[in-house]
């Protein structure tokens, strides 16, 4: 447990030094909520059932940090490691190969849920939203989702052969994902093609459960199966894959 504490300490004071990291993780979307807040404004419109705009974005722009974690923040903290010998030399400390995993994924499980509660608070406080009718089934739906995308990061980590790569494809990737899971354009708007691609995003489904919590509704079946396979099928693949001694 010592050991645990000790190391959890030394991953958060890593985070830390890092203003980049820090900003994607706990600024990004904050930030992104209040530009468009400031730009488009919350005037109510029948376009989208007469709701503001962002009142619309809020639950979706909410879980942009739980994606920033799992494609972009897990990959690339872990090729670093890597590939400065870090790795190497946790391995030959008396630390247990699950003492790191338990410390790491408890770093990145605070953080992502840090960010998207700034978001959702930002949105409430400051730009007057109404806050979530099941402000628990919310945080829980963010929670659940947080945990599929550490498991993609997990596996994307073990599968990039170096940092730039975890950056410009993590990067790449996020966009994508950003701009199909229904959080900055609403769904309702898109053609009923891209509908079907956005089923197979799984931060569309994390959005699906955030919207359903925010209103009061029961989660999605198919969203809950589809996050809990997610986190099943790449978190094995995570731990079978991971390896401490791979240079990039």
């Amino acid at each position: 447990m010592r050991g645990y504490r000790a190391l959890t300490l030394a991953l958060v004071k890593s985070q830390v030094r890092e203003p980049v990291s820090v900003f994607f993780l706990l600024i990004f979307s904050p930030a992104l909520l209040l530009t468009l807040g400031l730009i488009f404004g919350n005037e109510p419109s029948p376009e989208l059932g007469g709701n503001g705009f962002v009142d619309n974005m809020l639950p979706g722009i909410t879980v942009i940090s739980t994606m920033i974690v799992g494609i972009v923040s897990v990959p690339q903290n872990q090729l670093v490691l890597r590939s400065t010998g870090a790795f190497t030399r946790l391995r030959v400390t008396p630390l247990r190969p699950r003492t790191y995993v338990a410390a790491d994924l408890t770093v990145h499980f605070v953080l992502g849920m840090a960010g998207a509660l700034l978001t959702l608070l930002l949105g409430i406080t400051v730009l007057g939203v109404d806050a979530p009718q099941h402000v628990l089934g919310t945080v829980a739906a963010i929670a659940v989702g947080l945990v599929a995308m550490l498991a993609i990061g997990y596996t994307l980590a073990a599968l990039y052969p170096s940092v730039g790569a975890a950056t410009g494809i993590g990067n790449g990737l996020m966009i994508v994902l950003m701009m199909t899971s229904g959080a900055l354009i609403p769904t309702q708007v898109l053609p009923e093609g891209i509908r079907t691609v956005m089923k197979f995003s799984p931060v569309h489904h994390v959005v699906e459960l955030v919207d359903a919590s925010w209103h009061a509704e029961a989660w999605p079946l198919a969203s809950v199966a589809f996050l809990v396979a997610t986190a099943a099928i790449f978190g094995t693949l995570g731990a079978v894959l991971f390896r401490w001694d791979r240079t990039s």
